[in-house]
């Protein structure tokens, strides 16, 4: 059997990143007001017009009236290569405790765990839906797995108090959540309120108040509260709460092919919007593949970025940038590429110490691994 040569491994590698367009990513509203033209700073060439969203919709207390916030623009530094990347845990493909699900497709890329979550003592959870099951593991030790009812989860998320919610998009529309011994506690439908069919809905979140699906990469409708009750109102957030309760988030690609990628925060007790900025990151964007908040409240936005030259598409790595909580990058992460061509959904994740975690599918097997920044 021969080996394949580079240029294909990369073509399926790319083709891969391209076919992946369930990522949980957020755009911008059909007809947004324009924020004014504000002076880049000293690094970029010319100012940038972004259109920055409508006010949030917070339940409670009803949001403030909030005038645009101009657009500041930055170029950002683009990092060299991680060289204190670590390996976290590592498994081989199988079934057994610690191995991981892997199914070849007969078209398309190949199936393995889509997902991952860490909660806030650390440990982590990876969606290993082809064995039916969410693994969890503790210090790189495998604790535990929680049974599916089906192969069709795609995203998983942790709350405060260890437990553990999972989302199916397309077999049975629903969320499961497990209660902290690991024990199915409730099944939601997804179905219902804005939601019209699980396939709208683009990715799972927790936070203090509950469980909140995201809806057409736009807002969030929450399907549960705090103690895992069904919201009767599906009650609506603007964008993703950070981690550490005091805002929400969104980001969109401005400009695609000039590498252009905006991320806004708004005041989730107020809707006030706090900030807004565009940084041009180093090559075409191709998609989003990470928006999050820190318990220091720091906002983190990672993308797929590649080159692309006569509709070639080369050098293709993931580039995470670091917002202080003003909205200034004050940091950035240069990943590779997923190796292997799965689908992945959630590939991504940061810790409540803003630390950045990335699954890294092979030949052999998966492997978590651990992105440090500089400082």
């Amino acid at each position: 059997m021969t080996t394949p040569s580079l240029s294909a491994r990369r073509a399926a590698l790319l083709a891969a990143l391209l076919a992946s367009a369930a990522i949980a990513w957020i755009v911008w509203p059909a007809a947004p007001p324009v924020a004014p033209r504000s002076q880049p700073s000293a690094s970029a060439s010319l100012p940038v017009v972004v259109p920055v969203a409508p006010s949030p919709s917070v339940p409670v207390p009803p949001p403030a009236p909030v005038a645009d916030v101009p657009v500041s623009v930055a170029s950002v530094v683009v990092a060299a290569e991680v060289a204190s990347a670590r390996v976290v845990l590592r498994g081989p493909w199988g079934e057994g405790p610690g191995q991981f699900g892997r199914r070849a497709a007969q078209e398309g890329s190949p199936e393995a765990p889509t997902a991952l979550a860490i909660d806030a003592a650390g440990d982590v959870a990876v969606l290993d839906q082809v064995n039916r099951r969410v693994q969890r593991f503790r210090a790189g030790r495998f604790i535990g797995s929680l049974p599916l009812p089906n192969e069709a989860a795609q995203d998983v998320a942790t709350t405060a108090d260890g437990r553990v919610a999972v989302l199916d998009r397309l077999g049975d529309p629903s969320l499961t959540l497990f209660d902290a011994a690991g024990r199915p506690s409730r099944t939601v439908p997804l179905v219902g309120g804005s939601i019209t069919e699980g396939g709208a809905v683009t990715g799972l979140f927790a936070a203090a108040d509950g469980l909140y699906v995201e809806r057409e990469h736009r807002e969030l409708v929450r399907l549960t509260d705090a103690h895992g009750e069904p919201d009767p109102a599906r009650s609506t957030l603007w964008g993703r709460p950070t981690r550490d309760g005091r805002s929400l988030l969104r980001a969109a690609i401005a400009d695609r092919l000039r590498g252009l990628v905006t991320v806004s925060a708004a005041s989730r007790a107020t809707g006030a919007m706090d900030w807004s900025r565009t940084v041009a990151l180093d090559g075409l964007v191709l998609h989003l593949v990470l928006l999050d908040g820190d318990r220091r409240g720091r906002a983190f936005v990672g993308a797929v970025v590649a080159r692309e030259s006569a509709g070639v598409f080369t050098d293709a790595h993931v580039l995470v940038v670091r917002f202080d909580s003003a909205g200034a990058p004050d940091g950035t992460l240069r990943l590779p590429a997923s190796p292997e061509a799965d689908e992945l959904f959630r590939p991504i994740a940061i810790n409540d110490d803003g630390q950045v975690f990335a699954l890294s599918p092979g030949p052999d097997g998966l492997a978590l691994v651990e992105y440090p920044f500089a400082d």
